[in-house]
């Protein structure tokens, strides 16, 4: 047999370590790409769904801060749902020095559609981030409508003139007190390129879409840019108070 001289051996070492190494980046492909709800498959839908019988009321509650550039493309989406029930918008300004708030009615007064409340809620209290003392504010607004239904949406989202009317009959038909679309992220700048899927793809790495998707799935998550909530769950689980430093 054959003796080792401390240079075979530290060339032993090296493989050992070269081989381990590409064992366990192995392991952890595989784990990623087989043990993670397969979250690289970003391609989940919202199911078609049969329209319900009767179209419940829904407030659609939209916080704004200093959103004047995005506002003519996003509000007049909302504004021009094709929803067949009671449907209603509230634009919460939040302290914008850019005047969203203005801007926000002449958009209104310009396109139509959904009426129109725009609120402000001034200076959040302490323990309360600006966005979800607005979202607060907001609901609060809507509930003196009554709605069976709460959108809550960012203002810098375009929708689909058919959004609402699909979110309300997916929960109906399912049952759910929440169904969430993440928005499609815009990405137009080399820097936007290289963040952006980065982002999402740790996001749907936490949150696996089929797997959240899945009836029956202990994991929950929703984005938070585009949320319908059934009222009465959203008030049962002390929405946004519960989360009011988030």
């Amino acid at each position: 047999m054959g003796r080792f001289g401390p240079l075979s051996w530290g060339r032993l070492r090296q493989v050992s370590a070269v081989v381990w190494s590409a064992a366990g980046s192995l392991a952890a492909w595989w784990w990623l790409l087989f043990c993670q709800g397969f979250f690289w498959r970003t391609d989940v839908r919202l199911p078609p769904s049969r329209d319900p019988e009767t179209w419940p009321s829904v407030c659609v509650v939209v916080p704004a801060r200093d959103e004047a550039a995005v506002l003519p493309a996003s509000l007049p989406s909302l504004l021009a749902q094709d929803y067949p029930g009671r449907a209603e918008v509230f634009l919460v300004d939040d302290g914008s020095t850019d005047g969203t708030g203005e801007l926000a009615r002449e958009l209104a007064d310009r396109h139509g559609g959904l009426p129109l409340t725009v609120g402000s809620p001034g200076e959040p209290p302490a323990g309360w981030t600006g966005k979800l003392w607005a979202v607060r504010h907001g609901m609060g607004l809507a509930r003196a409508r009554d709605p069976e239904y709460l959108l809550l949406t960012d203002a810098d989202i375009a929708h689909a003139p058919d959004s609402l009317r699909r979110l309300v009959a997916a929960a109906r038909a399912g049952g759910f007190d929440i169904v969430s679309q993440m928005a499609r992220l815009r990405v137009a700048s080399l820097w936007e390129r290289l963040v952006v899927p980065a982002f999402v793809y740790f996001f749907a790495q936490l949150y696996p879409f089929r797997r959240i998707g899945r009836e029956g799935t202990r994991t929950a998550a929703a984005a938070g840019g585009c949320v319908l909530l059934r009222a009465e769950a959203a008030e049962r689980a002390r929405v946004p108070d519960a989360i009011r430093q988030a």
